[in-house]
């Protein structure tokens, strides 16, 4: 199980000649391809940025030493001179001179989308800082689409024939359907191999612990259409009885042409060192760039997983054994890593509590500094071949109290059994955002839709976007950032979400009319096969768990509302109108409806007076209970807003949104 360990993926003394004696750079960026270019500019802003986009072209020497961390490697394709060709389609924005700051920021994509700061506005508080902006494709299996960034890897092969190997997609549905889309929508996957089509099995059941029921091979098709752009194919998998909502549907089948997936993170490591240290690449000077000095890199949800995997893997060391990036920050990751890096790679695969659960993306080792496996006696850490190296890199681990419940959130900062608080290295730093969900809200609630409850409408992404502000001159002034902000089992701020079966009241109080989980995600020491540990093949497709690592939950006040003192909270989640809640339960409609629902928070307004909540059986605070008016309300609102900004945790440039859906509350108060 698990992942590789240093020296099974390389042999000491192999590794230690790597540190020591670099070997001669033959992967490299070896052209950049420019197809369009436009200027970026705002009235009233005084500057502006140049967008540039084209594709990346890069060559890697599947023999060094430095590569061998790629998967696979040793099958790809090789030209006349034994180099391996692959591409990444690019995008970069340049500030203008006058702000340029020489620091390059490499912003992690999601799923090939994604914007960065000054895209959004160049009026957005982190725009004015000057930072050059590099996004690049590290997904092959996305298909083409406008907008979307692709990394264009090479099929890897055995000389005598082609890699072959069972594959598995878990598939749920929250409506009715007669097909689906096996990779999901905008996603590609692999092509069967013809015992595959005629083999392939299919299961169903509603819930992860439930049975699996097999379905005739006579009840379900599978279409495959070639996709022209693309060495990956579509595949429909279509059922004669339908696929009902909330059931997970198990698909298995023989596949062939895996890809070179790990290029995805070479291609970030290369070109990044192309930047800060030069390069003689076809097309670079055509960018125009402002120098730069510095780099740091951030990722949201999946893009904060990559960002794990790429600094255990080792990639932050480039070819000649330079730093790449001297700051990281993953956005709530949670405690996972990705398929990222393997055979049959399938990097948008997320684990969850209801769907996704037994894929290989959250394993050990959880924690940045070194631990012990309860049940391997496996020691590592994620940032253990970075100081090996001598590249670690300064990091924040940004998440929700969403991750907590349903990504093993606890996981990075306790030791693996749950019991105890995990040693954090000096240039590591926690920050976990309370009453707040995993995707960031605009502060205004919504109706329900995928979940029993409204969600959660916490708008969190301020306060991770003045961080990586923060992480830039922890970089380059060596100003340190806040300290480090997180639940803690010592002080009794992480809590077990469960006792004896029910739920533990320091992580929720029971409300009328609520439903509340009867588990949350935990991850689980899975077995993949012989070949998994040392090789990244999967070789064995569990059914389940062989052990349970512990998760755990932050402490909840009366109000079912995460504690001031063991997260950071928004100013809406400080000053409350509502109960935040960190999650959510599947809709009835959706199927499901005992499973938490995928990466949501819900939202119970307080009722207006005291006279009101008890009248409706609310035991929580009302409005009128804990402000004695709107304008009470707005002082308390705002000083809570500037506390976050003398802590260093705000830009002062973000009060006037967050006070404006403070001022849009009045008519709440009775």
């Amino acid at each position: 199980m698990c992942r590789l360990s240093l020296l099974t993926f390389f042999t000491f003394s192999t590794f230690l000649s790597f540190l020591f004696h670099p070997q001669p750079v033959w992967a490299q960026l070896s052209r950049v391809e420019i197809n369009a270019r436009e200027t970026l500019a705002e009235s009233g802003v005084r500057y502006s940025y140049d967008k540039v986009e084209g594709i990346l072209h890069f060559v890697l020497d599947p023999t060094d030493p430095a590569n061998r961390a790629i998967v696979d490697v040793e099958y790809a394709p090789v030209n006349e001179e034994g180099m391996v060709e692959y591409s990444a389609d690019f995008r970069m924005l340049i500030p203008s001179a006058d702000i340029a700051n020489g620091t390059l920021v490499y912003h992690v994509n999601n799923r090939g989308r994604s914007l960065t700061h000054p895209e959004i506005s160049l009026q957005h508080p982190v725009a004015g800082e000057g930072f050059t902006y590099l996004v690049t494709g590290w997904i092959n299996e996305l298909s083409s689409g406008s907008g979307r960034l692709r990394l264009h890897a090479p099929i890897v092969s055995a000389e005598q024939a082609p890699l072959i190997g069972d594959v598995r997609y878990e598939l749920s549905t929250g409506r009715a359907a007669d097909s689906i889309k096996i990779g999901g929508g905008g996603h590609l996957a692999y092509a069967p191999t013809q015992q595959g089509l005629q083999t392939a099995s299919l299961t169903r059941r509603l819930y992860q612990a439930d049975p699996k029921t097999p379905i005739e091979r006579s009840q379900f098709d599978l279409s495959v259409t070639e996709v022209a752009d693309s060495n990956q194919v579509d595949v429909s998998l279509s059922l004669a009885a339908g696929f009902e909502p909330g059931y997970l549907y198990e698909l298995i089948y023989e596949a062939r042409d895996p890809v070179l997936a790990g290029a995805g993170m070479s291609a970030i490591r290369d070109m990044v060192s192309a930047i800060r240290y030069g390069t003689d690449a076809q097309g670079m000077t055509e960018l125009e760039l402002p120098a730069i000095s510095h780099a740091i890199t951030y990722g949201v949800s999946q893009s904060g997983r990559l960002l794990r995997q790429f600094i255990y893997d080792g990639f932050n060391a480039d070819l000649d054994g330079r730093s790449v990036f001297e700051g990281a920050i993953p956005i709530i990751a949670g405690g996972g890593y990705g398929m990222f890096n393997m055979r049959f790679a399938m990097p948008t695969r997320t684990n969850g509590h209801h769907s996704n659960y037994l894929y290989p993306n959250d394993l050990f080792p959880f924690t940045y500094g070194n631990s012990t496996d309860p049940y391997t006696g496996r020691q590592d850490g994620v940032l253990t071949r970075a100081r090996l190296a001598g590249v670690e890199p300064k990091l924040m681990h940004i998440q929700t109290s969403n991750e907590y419940w349903l990504r093993a959130g606890s996981l990075p900062h306790t030791t693996p059994d749950g019991r105890a608080d995990a040693v954090i290295p000096d240039s590591v730093r926690f920050y976990t955002i309370g009453g707040s969900q995993h995707g960031s809200g605009n502060g205004r609630p919504r109706a329900a839709s995928s979940g029993q409850l409204p969600p959660n409408p916490s708008m969190w992404m301020p306060i991770s976007d003045s961080l990586l502000v923060a992480m830039n001159d922890w970089v380059v002034k060596e100003e340190l950032p806040p300290p480090s902000r997180y639940p803690r089992i010592a002080d009794g701020s992480l809590v077990v979400s469960h006792q004896g079966g029910d739920i533990n009241p320091a992580a929720w109080n029971q409300l009328n009319g609520i439903n509340y989980p009867e588990s949350m995600y935990a991850p689980g020491l899975n077995d993949y096969g012989n070949r998994w540990l040392g090789e990244r093949i999967v070789d064995r497709h569990p059914s389940e768990s062989q052990a349970i690592y512990r998760t755990l939950v932050p402490q909840v006040d009366s109000d079912n509302n995460d504690l001031a003192t063991a997260t950071i909270l928004p100013p809406t989640a400080q000053v409350p109108l509502a109960t935040f809640m960190t999650w959510n339960l599947r809709a009835p409609a959706t199927g499901a409806e005992k499973s938490l629902a995928r990466l949501a928070g819900g939202y119970i307004p307080f009722a207006g007076t005291t006279a009101q909540a008890r009248a409706a059986g609310d035991s929580r605070s009302s409005i009128e209970g804990l402000y004695g008016d709107f304008d009470d309300y707005l002082a308390k609102y705002e000083a809570a807003t500037d506390a976050l900004i003398a802590e260093g945790f705000l830009l002062p440039g973000f009060k006037a949104a967050y006070m404006e859906i403070a001022q849009e509350n009045e008519s709440l108060f009775p």
